[in-house]
This record gives structure tokens, sequence and C-alpha cells, in this order.
């Protein structure tokens, strides 16, 4: 009995103080031993099945394993709890998405959505000793669910974990998922958002506030006509600069940049910098900041 307790101790804890009941079985529980825990509240049902030991901080993480352990061996943690599962996002998931095989009696539970639908093999991971869809997959989904604020989650991703032929890929092999058609313009638009398409994004917010007198590509420097400016308000020296996502740049490129900034700076100019999710997600800030600094520029002169 000794050895059934150390091994059902040593499952839980591997597990965030979370247990399923086959588990327990499996080591050589009995029924009635497990009812007994329950009647000392030295464990807690959180879901059929599943049970979280009294012994244990009740954590995020512990939320997550539960339901996928509640879901089954054939069901894997999908969407922001798929993406917080691999550390793309800091942002703990409310609700907890569950990819489960079409032909099923799995029912969603408070704090659960239920996904039926065949997961290819190739979009299936073991991670922290849970299923949880690949790391392509999780990365647009999570970036689907999480609405205007999942382009910030999939350009660190690119940075850093997955390239954009992975993410296209698992988007082809998963055609017809919850919210494939919003993962298929996340993906179009990363291909495309690079500096110049910014500053197309941003000139259309100038002319829609019918804001004038500015430049592209203004040529600032006398000595070097290849050093522009990407949109210039001459009269005043406002200087604007778009990023492109971040992935677009290399190390090379972000410090030619911040020395032209600087070069800038020196020669009396006002430099204001903006990114796609700015232009994107918060084009109202971005004209008030605009307005605002010309405001400045001009009382300045």
């Amino acid at each position: 009995m000794n050895d059934v307790n150390s091994w059902i101790a040593e499952v839980i804890a591997r597990q965030d103080g979370v247990i399923a009941r086959r588990q327990a079985l499996r080591s050589g529980m009995t029924a009635a031993q497990i009812r007994t825990r329950l009647a000392k509240a030295q464990w807690t049902a959180v879901h059929p099945g599943v049970y979280h030991c009294t012994d244990h901080r009740v954590t995020t993480t512990a939320r997550v394993r539960a339901v996928g352990l509640w879901a089954g061996d054939q069901s894997f943690l999908s969407g922001v709890a798929a993406a917080w599962w691999w550390g793309l996002t800091d942002m703990e998931p409310r609700l907890v998405e569950i990819v489960a095989p079409p032909r099923g009696h799995l029912r969603a539970r408070q704090g659960t959505r239920v996904v039926r639908r065949s997961l290819p093999s190739a979009d299936r991971a073991w991670l922290r000793v849970a299923s949880v869809t690949g790391l392509a997959l999780s990365t647009l989904t999570g970036a689907v669910a999480l609405g205007t604020q999942g382009a910030a989650l999939l350009d660190r991703a690119l940075q850093t974990r997955v390239s954009l032929a992975e993410l296209r890929r698992a988007h082809y092999r998963n055609l017809g998922m919850r919210g494939s058609g919003h993962a298929g313009e996340l993906i179009r638009a990363a291909a495309d958002r690079s500096a110049s398409a910014g500053e197309r994004l941003f000139i259309g917010h100038l002319r829609a506030a019918g804001i004038r007198g500015w430049q592209a590509n203004f040529p600032w420097n006398s000595s070097d006509d290849r050093t522009t400016v990407g949109i210039a308000f001459v009269r005043v020296r406002l200087a604007i600069e778009i990023d492109g996502w971040a992935w677009h740049h290399t190390p090379q490129r972000f410090q030619r940049d911040r020395a032209k900034q600087n070069a800038l700076v020196a020669a009396g100019w006002t430099v204001l910098r903006f990114t796609w999710f700015d232009l994107n997600d918060r084009p109202g800030d971005v004209v008030r900041r605009v307005r605002a600094a010309l405001e400045r520029a001009s009382s300045a002169r």
C-alpha cells in the first residue's frame, strides 16, 4: 500500500495537484480508497473522473491540466489554452478549449469549449505531460481566439518559435476548422506587414483625418539622397517612421534605423515611431499623437 501511495503522490506532484480516476486505478488504488479520500476532503472532484489534491494550490496550470485529463487521451488542448501551455502568451485562458474526436460523448462544461474534429497527427504534441495541439497550430488558434491581441502573439512566435512556412502548413492541414478564415487572414497579413505596407495604412489614416502637408520617402539628408524619412512634415521637421512586424527586421536593420533616428534628432527633427499594431488596432490614438506633435512643432517655430 505504501508503494501505491508513493506512486499516487508522485503522479499528483507531477501533474500540479490533479489526478484522473483512471490513473489512480491503474496505480493500484481501489474505488473504495478513492471514495474515502473524497469523503475526507483530501481530494475534491473538479471534473467527472478528475480530482484535485487539497494539499496543492489551485493554479491556472492545474485548472488547464484538469480539463485535459477530463477530456481524455484522444483530446488536445487548443486555442488560448494551448498557446499559453506552449508559453506563447502570458494571458491565462479563461476558457479552456479542447479538440476532441468527431464521434464522442464529451460535452462542454463550465469554463470549457469542446471542438469536434479530426486532428492531423502532425498537429498533435505531448508537452509537460499533457496532450496539446502542435506549436504552429497552437500559434494560429491562439492568435484567432485572442482577437485584436492575436497579431502580437503571432509576431512574437514568428520571431523565435515558428516559421511562416510552418504556419501555412498547419493552416492548410486544418482548413475548415473553427476560425480558419481568420487564421488565413493573419497569415496573409503577416507575409505583407513590412514597413511599406504599414506606411500605406498610415497614409490612409492621414487622408481620412484630413491631415495634409506631408511627403512620403522624403530625402532629408542632402548629402545622401538614399537616406529617407518614411513620412515627413518638412515645414515643421516632424519625421514619422513605421516599423513593420518585428520578425521582418534583422539586427542590422534595427541598428541602422536607430542611427538614422539619432541623426534626425541631432538635426532638429522630432521623430515619432508607430508599429503595425498601432496602425491596425489604435488608429485614433495614432492620429491624435500626430496632431499633437504637429501643434507642438508649429508653436515652437
